[in-house]
Formats: structure tokens, C-alpha cells, sequence
């Protein structure tokens, strides 16, 4: 049994904008061991470099072990495999996610990996800090809110994630580009996404397994496009569908 299965650790993920107070006060009053701060790629030249810097001092001041990862605040799915990343590497922990400290797009990847990412073997608890003052002018270098009057825990409903076979067929039409239902059996059959018993091995016996198993669910969700109908058909990835291979899993 490894140390990591005896002692979980309660860890918080908070994205770091403009708020100092309602960064640090949810971490003493849950008693965190560790904090991971989200930050923009170059924040040393924004306008939150100030408050980022004085984050890590009251970090520092409270002896709470902290990292970090740098992404672009305004893209959604950069955000959200930024999550995936940090949730991948503490599952065996308590994962606290702030959703209280960013703009609205984190706020949002917040939830979402919440509830994309939680499940019987992750625990992963979004939670809102409510702030005592919210400063209506706030000049430079003061944050947007200040004080700390509570912590309002959020529910997490569950978002299913698509099932790995399904992942793995969508990365292969990503890279076909447009492809027809002939070329996906043969690239799926050595892949062995798609097998057909020896007694069961007719043409048909494949494109049944290709749509049911594969095309129809894809379908469903708007991960792919298919023009024309039947054998004749042409796939290709949606918009969705590169999207949603953003931030899972390379």
C-alpha cells in the first residue's frame, strides 16, 4: 500500500485573476495541504501580476505548498485540459476547485471538469467563496472584491464523458480528414476497434458494427458530420468533436 493511499491530501485548484482574499481564505478554512494556481501565460506583464505575486506571499506566509500551470484564460478547452492534467495527477487526493477566483470562461471549465472528471475514485468538490465587500471602482493593484464571508459548496452533477472506443474513432477520422465507411472498417479492423468472428465475417457483418458501434453514438452527439447516406457516405470530424479532443487524453 502505497503513502499516497494511506494520507489523501485535500487539494485546491484555483485560477488566479484579480481576487487574493478569496484565494487564500477557502485554503486555511478548509485546511488545504496543497494549492495549484492556474495562472495566464504571461501574467508577470498583466494587470493581475500584482495579485499573483502577492498570492504567492501569503502562500508563503501560511507555509501551503503550491504549483502552477499557465494556459490561455479565454480558451475553454485549454482550461479544461489544464484541469484534466492536475485532476489526472491528484486523483488519489480531495480535489476542491474554486470557481470563485477567475473570469467567467474558468468559472465555467471549473464546473465542467467537476463534473466530467469526478466519479466513484475522484472526489472533486466545486465550491464558491462569497466575498464580504465587492469593490465597485477598484483602483490599481486592489482586488476586485475584498474580505471572506463564506464558502457556499456547489452540486456536482455528473457529465459523461465519452467511452474510450468512441475517443479512439473520433482521433482516427480527426486524422483521415474526409473518409468513407470502407477506409473506417479497414483502418478499425487493424486497430482491432472493429472483430468479426470468423463465422461472421461479411461485408455487412462490418458496416453494422461500424454504425452501430461507432458512427451512430458519434453521430448522436455531433462529433462527426456524415454526407450521403448508406456504403456512399463521407465522415469527417465536427467542430465538437475537435473540441471535445482538446482536453482529453493525447
Amino acid at each position: 500500500m502505497t503513502r499516497a493511499s494511506l494520507f489523501k491530501l485535500r487539494v485546491h485548484i484555483v485560477p488566479v485573476g484579480f481576487e487574493i482574499d478569496r484565494v487564500i481564505e477557502p485554503l486555511i478554512r478548509f485546511k488545504a495541504d496543497k494549492v495549484w494556481l492556474i495562472i495566464e501565460e504571461n501574467i508577470e506583464t498583466s494587470d493581475a501580476n500584482y495579485h499573483y505575486q502577492e498570492i504567492k506571499r501569503r502562500l508563503s506566509e501560511i507555509d501551503m505548498k503550491f504549483d502552477e500551470r499557465r494556459c490561455q484564460f479565454r480558451a475553454l478547452f485549454e482550461l479544461l485540459n489544464e484541469y484534466r492534467i492536475i485532476i489526472e495527477q491528484e486523483h488519489e487526493h480531495e480535489i476542491f476547485i474554486n470557481v470563485s477566483t477567475g473570469n467567467k470562461i474558468e468559472a465555467i471549465a471549473g464546473m465542467m471538469a467537476a463534473m466530467m472528471f469526478h466519479s466513484d475514485k475522484i472526489s472533486i468538490t466545486p465550491y464558491y467563496a462569497v466575498p464580504k465587500n465587492y469593490e465597485i471602482k477598484p483602483k490599481e493593484g486592489e482586488q476586485f472584491t475584498s474580505g471572506y464571508k463564506d464558502v457556499i459548496q456547489l452540486p456536482n452533477y455528473r457529465i459523461e464523458r465519452p467511452k474510450e472506443h468512441l475517443v479512439a474513432a473520433l482521433k482516427i477520422i480527426k486524422e483521415s480528414g474526409i473518409v468513407s465507411k470502407k477506409e473506417l472498417i479497414e483502418i478499425f479492423l487493424s486497430k482491432k476497434l472493429i472483430v468479426i468472428e470468423k463465422i461472421n465475417h461479411s461485408e455487412s457483418a462490418k458496416h453494422s458494427q461500424l454504425n452501430k458501434k461507432f458512427l451512430e453514438p458519434l453521430n448522436e452527439k455531433k462529433f462527426i458530420e456524415i454526407e450521403g447516406k448508406g456504403k456512399a457516405a463521407r465522415i469527417k470530424i465536427s467542430i465538437d468533436g475537435e473540441n471535445i479532443l482538446k482536453f482529453l487524453p493525447k
